[in-house]
């Protein structure tokens, strides 16, 4: 399965507002939003070395093994 999201990453590198744009299933949307939040980092965008906010599109994938 899959899911694709707009991140906003913020000038500490911490994912900010994730925002849904299409997900195979409701649930893994869920779960990868928490993680998202809670784990990912980014090195922050700058604009004349200072860090700025910036926006994203990320797609996660998932395969369930067995």
């Amino acid at each position: 399965g899959s899911a694709g999201r707009r991140v906003r990453i913020g000038t500490e590198g911490r994912v900010r507002g994730p925002e849904r744009l299409d997900a195979t299933s409701d649930a893994f949307w869920r779960a990868t939003e928490r993680h998202a939040l809670a784990r990912w980092r980014f090195r922050p965008a700058t604009v004349d070395g200072e860090p700025v906010e910036s926006t994203k599109v990320l797609s996660v994938y998932f395969r369930i093994e067995a």
